[in-house]
């Protein structure tokens, strides 16, 4: 059983090596370990088991956060978000298969829709979100 453990935690690593997405599967790394301590004192199988989940889920419930805070990488603030709520008038076509463009606050910017309509040139629409270089934007409805 211990080779079994070892092997699970070998296969959880190479899992989390080949995953761009840092922290998928270390968590049963960790857990195969205990898995294979516990093994390795003969106890039975169904605690080790237990072990093997209750420190997988513990470890991913109390490092997780923090290590995701010092892996979230190089994040630069900008003031951008500050468009999110705004009105903008459409310049060029929006549509969900191709970017269009509209002007907030005096600047222009490409925009998809968040609906699955076109938005016309010339029409009113509120920033929704901002997702990469692109606006996510939804028609304001005319009163």
């Amino acid at each position: 059983m211990v080779l079994i453990w070892i092997a699970i935690s070998v296969g959880a690593v190479l899992v989390e090596l080949a995953t761009p997405t840092a922290l998928i599967s270390i968590w049963f790394a960790v857990g195969g370990v205990i898995g294979a301590l516990t093994a390795l004192i003969n106890l039975p199988l169904w605690v080790q088991i237990v072990c093997f989940v209750v420190v997988s889920l513990a470890s991913m419930l109390i490092v997780r956060p923090i290590a995701s805070r010092y892996l979230r990488g190089n994040t630069v603030p900008t003031n951008a978000d500050r468009f999110i709520g705004e009105i903008a008038q459409v310049t060029s076509l929006v549509t969900k298969d191709e970017w269009g463009e509209v002007k907030v606050n005096g600047t222009m910017w490409h925009a998809v829709p968040v609906d699955d309509d076109s938005i016309e040139e010339g029409a009113k629409v509120k920033v929704v979100a901002i997702e990469g270089a692109k606006l996510l934007v939804k028609r304001v409805s005319e009163r």
